[in-house]
C-alpha cells in the first residue's frame, strides 16, 4: 500500500475512534438479474443508448505524485511536482429512465476559494488550488441544460468525485461500490458531502457478470447501456463506467487513471489503497481499450 495512504489510515482510525459521525444506511442496488457469464460482442450488438455529456465543473492544483505512481521508473523524466487537472461530472440521459451523473463534480464553493469544501489538516498538501469559471459549478450547469437528476453513480468517494452532491435536491439516489469508505476523517481531512445524505445504494459486482478482459460487471438499466466496472486499488470500491452512446461506446475510467499519460503508459495512480490492484485494474482496462479501438477513453481528469 503506497505510504502516504497508510500514514493516513492510520492517522483517520485514531481520530475516527474519537468522533467520527454515523454513515448513511447502505443497501444493495437492485438490478435484474444478470447472466453469469457474458461476450463483449453480444453486448454491442442488444445494447440501448444514452446521450454523454461531459461537464468540466473546474480545475483543481494536486501533487503529481498523487495523479502517477512515480515510484514507477518509467516517470523518471517528469519534473513538474504540481499539475492543474479538469473535474468532471457525466451526465447522462436514458430514454426512458431519465437523467443521471456519474460523479458529480464541484460545486459553487471552488469559485475563488484554494480548495472549496475540502477541510482538514492536510487538505493542502491534496489539493493545492482550484479555478472555477462563473456558472462552470454543477447546479449551474445543471440549471443551464434543465437536467432533473434521477441519481449519481460515484466512480469513487474522494473529494473532487463527491463535492457537488450537497447541490443536488435532497435525497437523489446516489449509488457507489460496495464497502467504499467515505473517506471522513475527522481533523485530518473532511468534508460536508454526506451530511445531510441518509441512504446510500451500493453495486455488489458478486452478483454481476463476467465479461473478458474486464472481469466483474454488471448491467445498470438492464438494456446493456451502462456498463460499471469494478476497478480497484485507487480506492476499495472504485468502479469505472462503459457508456453506449449516439456516438459510439466510451469508456470513463474514473481515477483508474487519472491521465492520458498514465493510462498510454501503463502507470497506476500514485495515490492508491492497493497498488497491487491498481495496477491490476489500470492494466485489464487498457488491454479492453487495446482491443476496441473505436471506444473512445474519457480518463479521470482528462479527456
Amino acid at each position: 500500500m503506497n505510504k502516504f495512504v497508510s500514514t493516513i489510515t492510520l492517522l483517520a482510525i485514531a481520530s475516527c475512534l474519537a468522533a467520527c459521525s454515523p454513515s448513511p444506511h447502505r443497501e444493495t442496488l437492485h438490478l435484474s438479474p444478470q447472466e453469469p457469464v457474458i461476450e463483449w460482442a453480444a453486448v454491442k450488438t442488444n445494447a440501448a443508448k444514452l446521450e454523454l455529456k461531459t461537464l468540466v465543473t473546474g480545475s483543481v492544483t494536486v501533487p503529481v505524485s498523487g495523479m502517477l505512481n512515480l515510484d514507477d521508473p518509467k516517470t523518471d523524466h517528469l519534473e513538474k511536482e504540481s499539475m492543474d487537472v479538469q473535474v468532471f461530472a457525466h451526465w447522462i440521459k436514458h430514454p426512458i429512465k431519465g437523467d443521471y451523473l456519474i460523479d458529480t463534480g464541484l460545486d459553487a464553493r471552488f469559485k475563488n476559494t484554494k480548495r472549496g469544501s475540502l477541510k482538514g489538516l492536510i487538505a493542502p498538501w491534496i489539493v493545492e488550488n482550484s479555478h472555477q469559471e462563473e456558472r462552470q459549478d454543477i447546479l449551474s450547469q445543471l440549471k443551464q441544460n434543465q437536467v432533473d437528476v434521477k441519481g449519481v453513480f460515484l466512480t469513487h468517494v474522494h473529494g473532487d468525485h463527491s463535492s457537488g452532491i450537497p447541490a443536488l435536491p435532497q435525497g437523489v439516489e446516489i449509488t457507489l461500490g460496495k464497502g467504499e469508505s467515505l473517506h471522513q476523517y475527522p481533523l485530518i481531512m473532511y468534508n460536508d458531502h454526506f451530511d445531510k445524505v441518509t441512504h446510500l445504494t451500493e453495486l455488489d459486482f458478486s452478483l454481476g457478470s463476467m465479461m473478458e478482459p474486464l472481469g466483474k460487471v454488471l448491467d445498470i438499466f438492464g438494456d446493456g447501456s451502462l456498463w460499471a466496472i469494478s476497478t480497484p486499488g485507487h480506492t476499495s470500491g472504485h468502479v469505472s463506467y462503459l457508456v453506449n452512446t449516439d456516438g459510439g461506446w466510451v469508456l470513463l475510467t474514473g481515477d483508474a487513471s487519472h491521465t492520458r499519460w498514465g493510462f498510454e503508459n501503463n502507470v497506476a495512480p500514485g495515490w492508491s489503497e492497493n497498488d497491487e490492484e491498481a495496477e491490476q485494474s489500470l492494466e485489464k482496462l487498457r488491454l479492453f481499450s487495446q482491443e476496441n479501438r473505436d471506444i473512445r477513453v474519457v480518463f479521470g481528469h482528462q479527456f
